[in-house]
């Protein structure tokens, strides 16, 4: 059995996630805001949950499902940098830190581009509010020097599962009748099945070698 801490998982993907490791028998601690079983406010708890802990997953972050005023965009950043230097800050006091450590990123770092694909690799680095939210998320991670705990950020796409995320507003669009081709009807995105995110974690779990981006 696995410990495996959770770090905002009480959302749509949070969830999902919590439900495969728990059905495979694993021990999942939820750290959250308002439920869970770790609250972030807890400095002391965070610690005791992310001792020994075998994976610790970070997907915590305000949904970018909103107007992007000034008031919004800095609880976007803030809400992820913030609580991915909290849990750096916790593994640093752990007497016994985690074994791997994965914090979500976004697919979102790179240009928009029809071109051609944008790899890890060979990826360009785009403009804007999403790609400052993303370089300076993943600096935060990064920033951390952990000798003992492998980190690897996970650059996510918009991901596609049933009953939530991007599929609520989308299924509602076309129950009004708004569904159906949008512009010219070529449009291209980015998107990952949510149990491809699942394996891939299962996956980064089993490969050591495995860090970085």
């Amino acid at each position: 059995m696995n410990k495996i801490v959770l770090a905002g998982g009480t959302g749509f993907l949070g969830n999902y996630i919590a439900s495969k490791f728990k059905a495979r028998g694993d021990q999942v601690i939820i750290v959250s805001r308002t439920g869970g079983d770790v609250r972030w406010s807890d400095k002391e708890a965070l610690i005791k949950a992310l001792e020994g802990a075998d994976l610790v997953i970070n997907l915590a972050g305000k949904s970018v499902d909103c107007h992007y005023n000034d008031r919004n965009k800095r609880e976007i950043l803030l809400s992820r940098t913030e609580t991915t230097r909290t849990i750096g800050d916790a593994i640093l006091s752990c007497k016994k830190p985690p074994k791997l450590w994965i914090n979500s990123s976004t697919a979102t770092i790179y240009r928009h581009a029809e071109d051609r694909p944008m790899t890890e690799e060979e990826g360009e680095i785009g403009k804007g509010f999403s790609v400052k939210v993303a370089t300076e998320w993943e600096a935060s991670f990064f920033g951390f020097n952990l000798r003992h705990t492998r980190q690897l950020a996970l650059r996510m796409a918009i991901v596609l599962g049933k009953n939530g995320g991007v599929m609520q507003p989308l299924t509602r669009l076309v129950k009004f009748g708004l569904g159906g081709k949008q512009g010219p009807g070529n449009q291209v995105f980015s998107w990952i099945h949510i149990e491809d995110v699942f394996q891939i974690i299962l996956f980064a779990m089993a490969r050591e070698e495995m860090a970085g981006v």
